[in-house]
């Protein structure tokens, strides 16, 4: 029986063994039936497939004609006639052809620059407030460049807010107008001598003395047009005692005191420091002249009581004069015209034409005269003249300390200010080191000798008067300089022990310079301080 079974067991197996094969093959083809149906998840599977490729394929194609386009932009960008710069965080990532060329850099050169390598830090403030949100999105429309070999470059500037690789970027397209600026001038300069001509002969009109103002006036036009002096005119000068004697002269004419009176209610006040040694080849009488228009014009605008600053400083081949008021000051497109003769603000007896001789007989000398405006208030004229050639071919010009890599210890707050004011000073190869506490301050005078302490007014407050005391009994022959000093507080800080330099607010960077280096330059000795001072 049981072999009978194994029997058909054998028989049967392979039968049903094939039936089941069958019945799986017949399944197989009836699932993939099914998918193939419209309406099934494989059919539906199989077309979303079909989608996709042809997406990519599409995304494909739109991304090289993007990557096209965008290298014809660049391209296009490049050869624009104006200048393109494309800015990140401060640091330029871009320049196009134009850029570089008047800026004096290779693309790869210009490509990581920092801003403030490429802009006069006099004139940067009003792109940092743009670019911190602190202008009322009120773009400026004028910057004021340097190229590659530290000569200004004038530029009409126009900002716009982008993206770049997605982040905040601005692009700046600016347009180069020195020359513009140059060529307007020489065609001005023109209309001015064509226009003296006309009016030589009805110039007594503006006089009620004709008989005696006119020949006066044409004389005055006479030395306005004279381009060269002849080497007849011409001695050797010190100029710092031209500015005394104009300054003098002018004073005892108007009864205004000269000096540093404390005592004096209701005047002008002059403060003086000038310190140059060498000479300059100059006609006496003219820059005589020259400075005493200066002077008065600082003068008359200054409401009583107030303070005329001069200032003189010698570089190694001009001398730099700073004369500074803190009167009212004047109006941005006033400043633009306060040379042209006959221009006047005041009327009356003024004829206009004290700054324009003045301004011309500055560059009869070779020399340069500036106007800068103060938002706080207040106007300096900035004159340049060249020291006498002679002087500068012979070995026996004075010596001076100097003031190249001289060490600079600051003390103040993480700023924008004192941000730029150290960058300033490193590119005048003075060497910063910068502390932000009491602690940094007085390690790094054990550590090192410093050749002039800065101390900035907003971190020290009422602590000044102790650490200048602290600060000398660890380096008794250090110059200090306290600056960012308000008025208000100048006359309490002057008596302060120690302290050989304020400086006030708004600070000038230029007159800041002149200032420091005056002071690192004739050095100071003191004894230290005691405790009970």
């Amino acid at each position: 029986m049981h072999f009978q079974i194994l029997e058909n067991y054998d028989t049967v197996y392979p039968q049903i063994h094939q039936v089941c094969s069958k019945k799986h093959m017949v399944q197989e083809r009836t699932k993939m039936a099914d998918q193939k149906k419209p309406g099934s998840w494989g059919h539906r599977l199989r077309e979303k497939n079909n989608d996709l490729k042809e997406k990519i394929k599409s995304l494909k194609k739109e991304n090289a004609r993007l990557k096209k386009n965008l290298e014809k932009a660049w391209e296009l960008m490049a050869h624009v006639p104006g200048g393109l710069l494309l800015l990140q965080q401060e640091i330029i990532v871009y320049g196009n052809k134009a850029a570089c060329g008047w800026l004096g850099y290779s693309l790869a050169e210009l490509a990581g620059k920092k801003l403030l390598d490429i802009i006069d830090p006099n004139h940067a403030q009003p792109i940092f407030d743009f670019i911190h949100g602190k202008a009322a999105n009120q773009t400026p429309n004028a910057l004021q460049f340097k190229n590659s070999q530290g000569r200004p470059v004038y530029c009409a500037v126009h900002i716009k807010k982008t993206r770049y690789k997605g982040r905040k970027a601005l692009l700046l397209n600016v347009i180069e107008i020195e020359k513009k600026i140059e060529e307007q001038k020489t065609l001005f300069e023109r209309e001015k001598f064509k226009a003296f001509q006309e009016m030589a002969g009805a110039i007594a009109l503006e006089f009620d003395n004709t008989a005696d103002a006119a020949p006066l006036l044409l004389n005055a036009l006479t030395r306005y047009a004279k381009k060269n002096y002849q080497p007849s005119e011409l001695e050797k000068l010190n100029l710092d005692e031209i500015i005394e004697e104009s300054v003098s002269s002018y004073c005892s004419s108007k009864g205004i005191h000269y000096g540093q009176d404390p005592d004096a209610e209701n005047q002008i006040i002059f403060k003086s420091s000038l310190n140059t040694a060498s000479t300059i080849n100059g006609s006496k009488s003219d820059l005589q002249t020259a400075f005493t228009s200066l002077v008065a014009n600082a003068a008359e605008a200054i409401e009583k009581p107030g303070e005329i600053y001069l200032t003189s400083r010698e570089d190694p081949d001009m001398i730099s004069v700073y004369i500074q008021e803190n009167g009212c000051g004047i109006e941005e497109d006033v400043a633009d015209t306060i040379f042209d003769p006959f221009f006047t603000t005041k009327g009356g007896e003024h004829k206009g034409l004290g700054l324009s001789l003045a301004h011309a007989a500055i560059e009869r000398h070779g020399g340069k005269i500036s106007v800068l405006r103060h938002e706080a208030g207040g106007t300096t004229f900035h004159v340049t003249l060249p020291l006498d050639r002679a002087l500068l071919k012979t070995k026996d010009m004075p010596k001076r300390k100097s003031i190249k890599d001289a060490k600079i210890l600051l003390l103040g707050n993480q700023n924008i200010l004192n941000n730029l004011l150290c960058r300033f000073l490193s590119e005048k190869h003075l060497n910063i080191t910068r502390s932000d506490s009491y602690a940094e301050c007085f390690k790094a005078l054990k550590a090192e000798t410093f050749d002039l302490f800065l101390l900035d007014r907003n971190k020290s407050l009422s602590e000044t008067s102790w650490l200048t005391r602290k600060v000398h009994q660890t380096s008794p022959e250090l110059a200090i300089a306290l600056f960012n000093v308000s008025r208000r507080n100048s006359a309490d800080l002057k008596n302060t022990p120690g302290i050989d330099l304020l400086i006030p607010k708004p600070l000038h960077v230029e007159e800041f310079y002149a200032n420091i280096t005056q002071l690192i330059s004739k050095g100071v000795y003191r004894a230290p301080l005691s405790d009970q001072e």
